[in-house]
């Protein structure tokens, strides 16, 4: 049987998350199973999973349940037959569910996100720094890549202040029973970067605009609205913002910001090199191999995993550093 044929024969139909499950589990044994929303969380729980496991990094099992309701399924059919298993996680976003009063099951071994998703995690100063410093190459002059960094602060301040009405409409939709799909919403349609500054585009009726996108029929009560914004901004921004809307600023920033230094790159006479993609799914599985463990996620693995915290929180960073060096070399080949 040649290659292609054994490829063709191992392609199977979809089936079922607990299908697979059932398939890989074994109670004696030192594997990690655990049910995600999606793609990008499998990737970025991966990464933070196999800090606790360098040496078994082959027994982490994930499955992508595609959507929250789907993993508390796998949490009531898994437990239904193994009440007391040991080693098998859940993973899910918090989204504005405490916000809005929405509850779910609880259960020791299932993790629900400090910030709206896992995206919240990877978007901050220190992943733009070293994104700028890993996979950007500049040669015959010198450019400081501090004041990009700085700007970056000040533009997701700004960003959060003008998305705070689009989550606000957001949670009053979501308190009325209504279910926005925000799938299909595109920021690109009512925010703009240029010159490194984030601006409103002019003209745009936000609340028009996410009505149709997300095919929510329901009139915009403006009093409302106004009082959920000032609800929420007593909250970090990060516990209600959207976490692909934060990642959308994270991409159109760097996009934006390498296409500044290149220009005055090669103005000076130099040139300019980007090894990395600057968005996409790709950008976000680097980043979630560079974000530090959040603590609650470290308390979370720590203890289901049994890892003693002070013994294993060296070798956890080297795993770090290691894993992001792998990814580092591959990018530049």
């Amino acid at each position: 049987m040649s290659y292609i044929d054994r490829l063709r024969t191992a392609r199977a139909s979809k089936t079922s998350v607990l299908h697979k499950f059932l398939t890989n589990y074994d109670p004696n044994s030192d594997r990690v199973y655990a049910f995600v929303e999606g793609e990008p969380d499998k990737a970025f729980y991966r990464s933070h999973l196999i800090r606790y496991l360098p040496e078994s990094t082959a027994n982490v099992f994930l499955y992508n349940c595609e959507g929250k309701s789907k993993v508390y399924q796998a949490y009531r059919d898994i437990t239904d037959r193994y009440p007391n298993c040991e080693r098998v996680l859940f993973f899910v976003d918090k989204d504005v569910d405490d916000i809005i009063g929405v509850t779910w099951p609880g259960d020791p071994r299932i993790f629900t996100t400090e910030w709206y998703s896992i995206e919240n995690y990877v978007v901050n100063r220190d992943n733009l720094l070293r994104y700028m410093q890993d996979f950007i190459k500049i040669k015959r002059v010198d450019l400081d890549v501090n004041p990009v960094v700085t700007e970056f602060d000040e533009q997701l301040e700004r960003f959060y202040k003008l998305i705070l009405p689009i989550m606000a409409w957001i949670v009053v939709m979501r308190r009325r029973g209504q279910s926005p799909n925000l799938a299909d919403v595109k920021l690109s349609e009512l925010f703009t970067i240029e010159d490194g500054t984030i601006h409103r585009k002019a003209n745009r009726k936000a609340i028009e605009y996410l009505s149709r996108v997300t095919q929510v029929s329901a009139k915009c009560d403006w009093r409302l609205l106004r009082h959920t914004s000032h609800e929420l901004k007593r909250l970090t921004p990060k516990r209600y913002v959207r976490g692909k809307f934060d990642f959308w600023f994270f991409c159109s920033f760097l996009t934006c910001s390498c296409t500044g230094v290149k220009q005055i790159v090669e103005e000076g006479g130099g040139s300019f090199t980007n090894s990395a993609q600057t968005s996409g799914t790709g950008l976000l599985h680097l980043l979630a191999a560079n974000t530090p463990t959040p603590k609650p996620l470290d308390f979370f693995i720590s203890h289901h995993l049994r890892v003693t915290q002070g013994a294993s929180s060296a070798k956890r960073g080297q795993v770090r550093r290691s894993v992001w060096g792998r990814i580092t070399s591959l990018v530049r080949r």
